[in-house]
């Protein structure tokens, strides 16, 4: 998903739905399903980041997210390296 996709989602979400023409609605629909889409891939990869800082542990970042810490772990898990990853 591209930056100006986003960008765009975002400009449609902060009008009211019944103000969009029909061309905007079907923008809105396609770009949040790609987004949905890719959201666990994003996710995992953003939460493997911040944990490999190793500036938080799992109940930091739980606690920081509102993610419960496992759940955190376990989108973040394909991203880590063995070493940050013993599991």
């Amino acid at each position: 998903m591209e930056a100006d996709d986003v960008a765009e989602l975002a400009r449609l979400l902060s009008r009211e739905i019944d103000t969009l023409s029909d061309d905007e609605l079907l923008s809105l629909i396609t770009t949040w399903g790609a987004l949905r889409r890719t959201a666990p891939e994003g996710i995992g990869r953003a939460v493997a980041a911040l944990y490999q800082r190793k500036r938080l542990s799992w109940p930091e970042i739980g606690r920081l997210t509102g993610i419960p810490p496992m759940t955190a772990h376990d989108w973040a898990r394909p991203y880590l390296s063995r070493e940050d990853d013993p599991a």
